[in-house]
């Protein structure tokens, strides 16, 4: 069993031992139950690291789907911002 201190603000740190079995990553949910004069800790949802291709169903766009490859939005705004300052 691990002791951890209590910060100011009522945060402590989850034992690396205890994310690790859980299965907690940052961007976890969490959930705390009293239990017998104690306290249970749950894993309500586990955060996944996105992708860049998940883009487009994070913000719910429901268009046609355009391979990265094919995005050069970002690279011509970048030229045409540099021949601006010229």
């Amino acid at each position: 069993m691990a002791t951890v201190s209590v910060t100011s603000k009522g945060q402590v740190t989850i034992p690396k031992r205890v994310r690790q079995a859980l299965g907690i990553t940052p961007g976890s949910k969490v959930e705390f139950d009293l239990d017998r004069g104690g306290a249970r800790l749950k894993l309500v949802k586990k955060q996944v690291p996105s992708r860049i291709a998940d883009g487009p169903a994070i913000l719910n766009y429901t268009g046609p789907r355009i391979p990265i490859a094919q995005m050069h939005g970002g690279v011509a705004m970048k030229k045409a911002s540099k021949r601006a300052r010229r």
